[in-house]
């Protein structure tokens, strides 16, 4: 039986239990009761951190309108100046402009499917699919870095393509820690907005022309260029994956110093490419296999411009300061970074004759040192310049010796220097004919013109001009003879005839030596090259142009046109021409100038070019701190200036045939070798006759001494009474 009372009490008893029970509900309470609190904190907290992101994000991506405008990409991109190829007529680069960056701009779809695809495959295989973000990489990522468990070996690129591309157009790299989180911050939102804005395939293309590679070099383009000196269109499917795999560490994969890395690194893109079904079994293998051949010109090819860049790029600079009204450093930014194309008037083969001997390493030009008025040790210079008869600047060089810098002193197209007898031809002789004055060979009296005060013996008088031999025939001497001879006497009564006041106009504005200046409306200047400032060796070819371009006067130019990056012409160059002197004159002239080179008594004689016709006049300042030589064949005018920076005499009469002649004759012959053989023009109206070289008249059949003479039937000598 139940003991009641025992009963009673085992009901009435409070047990133990239920005790329990309501503690672990009053408990319960207040975990929920603190965890509800959590939560409002923590929703709270993350909404106004939210809001505060939000903030931070729209101010520090204000300015991403323009800066992510992916349609008008402001980026540094390579500037390129052209050539004519000699052989096949066509434009070939000629030069880089590298500024900021080497890169060229390439359109997506010239570019081979296989660059694409290597580096879908090795950075961002589901680049088609994410948007914008990979955010289960990245949240991987985010573990790796934070946290003790690591699930990457190394920090790891949870990047997708998208992103990649804000980094490269941002240049948002800040490190790691806080600072490295707001940037990865950035970078997200950036990317996702970019994808809202842009398609997949713009996006690559832009990635695909803005990624980082060696050297300075950005986009495939110039990986393609300079890695393998092909176009990216010339790529094999190796090559493309060997440009892929150098962005992870452009240091570490750069073929030219690491090959081992580069081409380990270049098997991970193929294999991952073959495992994403992008490239085949057999192709995978192929390539694996195929040899890299280097452009091992990019590493031996100096980066030091020649003179004729340097001329190029002061020219474009200047006409776009001219034209836009930029300053000069907006021009000199636009040029270096803008992706200009500059096809320019450079004839390759005869730059690089001018180039090779110029260095001077065969020693035509004697190097004698001597001091300077600071008393410094010098070396003489050189310069070097041709133009055709279009007007275009075909070669230039502005010293002697190997190059070492860029935009240094051009001294052909900066230097201004006395240009002695080398002003006869255009101060003195073609005017004296062009108005009737005299003919080919008209008889001009060996003789000194004046007395003058000798500033060596102040108070006394010299007799003035004197010849370069200090010595007078006191003869009547033919036009071209003197000539030849470069007889100082002949010229100056020649250019009294014309007179200074309009040998100053022709040669000033007809000519366009620009360097004139009042001062130099005197016989001394005109006719004998003693100006205020001298003359450029640029300005004197283009004068002598007149003398193998029937009379016509173009100005010189070193460029035909320039575009901007998207092909639109910015630039084009201005040229005139107007007739200086007639077709008659500059031929009697031409054939005046060619006994300087070929007749007895000429100062270049036997330097006459070996494949074509030629011509040319020498000058050689009195105090003889200044050689040059001009010569003109059918395709080409090109002066010559031998001297010091700091004007000393040369002292170089007697050790050496005349070294600008010799050089310039070098030239012509390197650079004309392998061109068709041509004449110059012979007007119609030209008539030769003989001529008695006593007297310059025309010769009768006793005269001892005859040359052959060139004239105008209005302009012929009488018959000689002396024979």
């Amino acid at each position: 039986m139940i003991d009641i009372k025992t009963y009673e009490k085992s009901v009435n008893k409070p047990s133990n239990t239920k005790k329990k029970s309501k503690g672990s509900k009053i408990n319960g309470k207040k975990i929920l009761y603190v965890l509800g609190c959590l939560v409002c904190v923590g929703v709270i907290v993350g909404s106004l951190l939210m809001v505060g992101l939000t903030k931070y994000l729209l101010k520090v991506t204000a300015n991403d309108d323009s800066m992510l405008n992916l349609t008008n990409l402001k980026l540094s991109y390579t500037s390129i100046i052209y050539a004519k190829d000699t052989s096949t007529d066509r434009w070939v680069e000629y030069q880089r402009l590298d500024g900021e960056e080497n890169r060229i701009w390439v359109d997506l779809e010239d570019i081979p499917e296989n660059m694409k695809n290597a580096f879908i495959a090795v950075e961002d295989k589901d680049f088609y699919k994410h948007p914008g973000v990979n955010f289960v990489r990245t949240f991987a990522a985010m573990i790796n870095e934070y946290s003790p468990i690591k699930l990457f070996k190394n920090k790891t690129g949870a990047s997708t393509i998208t992103q990649q591309l804000v980094k490269n157009l941002t240049n948002d790299d800040e490190g790691s820690g806080l600072g490295g989180a707001l940037r990865k911050l950035r970078e997200i939102f950036r990317a996702l907005m970019l994808e809202k804005q842009y398609s997949k395939d713009e996006i690559l293309e832009a990635y695909l022309n803005t990624l980082r590679l060696s050297n300075d070099w950005a986009g495939v383009q110039a990986g393609a260029n300079n890695y393998f000196g092909k176009d990216i269109s010339e790529l094999t499917l190796a090559e493309c994956a060997m440009i892929a795999g150098i962005t992870k560490s452009p240091s570490k994969y750069n073929p030219y110093k690491n090959m081992e890395n580069a081409l380990d690194r270049r098997g991970t893109v193929l294999y991952l490419m073959n495992q994403q079904g992008m490239i085949s079994d057999e192709e995978y293998n192929r390539a694996l296999n195929e040899e890299i051949v280097l452009d091992k010109s990019v590493n031996t090819t100096t980066s030091i411009y020649s003179y004729f860049t340097d001329m190029v790029i002061d020219q474009v600079i200047e006409d776009l300061m001219n034209a836009y009204g930029y300053s000069k450093a907006e021009a000199t930014n636009l040029l270096q970074n803008g992706g200009l194309k500059i096809y320019s008037t450079v004839n390759t083969d005869l730059q690089s004759a001018m180039e090779e001997v110029m260095k001077n390493e065969s020693g035509i030009f004697p190097m004698k040192e001597a001091k300077n008025t600071n008393g410094d040790i010098q070396t003489p210079q050189a310069a070097m310049v041709s133009v055709d008869f279009n007007g275009a600047i075909v070669g230039v060089v502005g010293g002697l010796g190997e190059k070492t810098a860029s935009r240094v002193l051009n001294r052909a197209v900066d230097s201004q220097r006395q240009t002695g007898s080398t002003m006869k031809p255009i101060g003195a002789y073609a005017l004296a004919i062009e108005y009737g004055y005299i003919n080919y060979s008209y008889g001009l009296m060996d003789d000194y013109v004046q007395m003058v005060d000798d500033p060596d013996h102040p108070g006394q008088q010299k007799e003035w001009p004197r010849n370069y031999s200090n010595t007078y025939s006191l003869e009547w001497v033919p036009m071209c003879i003197a000539l030849r001879r470069s007889l100082n006497t002949c010229a100056v009564r020649a250019l009294e005839m014309v007179t200074p006041e309009v040998s100053y106009d022709f040669v000033k504005n007809t000519l366009h030596i620009t360097s004139l200046v009042e001062k130099d409306i005197d016989y001394g200047p005109m006719a004998l090259g003693g100006m205020t400032y001298g003359v450029s060796p640029l300005e004197m070819a283009a004068a002598y142009c007149i003398f193998g371009n029937e009379g016509k006067y173009i100005t010189p130019y070193c460029y035909e046109y320039v575009e901007d990056s998207s092909g639109q012409i910015i630039l084009e160059s201005k040229v005139t021409s107007v007739q200086a002197i007639s077709e008659e004159t500059a031929y009697i002239m031409n054939r005046a100038m060619k006994g300087t080179l070929s007749m007895p008594g000429g100062t270049a004689v036997g330097l006459a070019t070996k494949y074509m016709d030629s011509i040319g006049k020498s000058g050689t300042t009195s105090d003889d701190k200044d050689h040059w030589f001009i010569g003109v064949t059918p395709y080409y005018s090109t002066a010559v200036w031998y001297g010091y920076d700091d004007p000393v005499e040369l002292s170089v009469r007697h050790d050496t045939t005349h070294p600008p002649t010799r050089a310039w004759k070098t030239v012509m012959d390197m650079a004309q070798e392998n061109l068709e053989k041509r004449s110059f023009s012979v007007p119609s109206t030209v008539v030769t006759y003989d001529f008695c070289r006593a007297t310059g008249c025309l010769a009768n059949g006793n005269c001892p001494d005859i040359e052959k003479g060139y004239y105008t039937e209005d302009n012929l000598p009488e018959v000689c009474q002396s024979h």
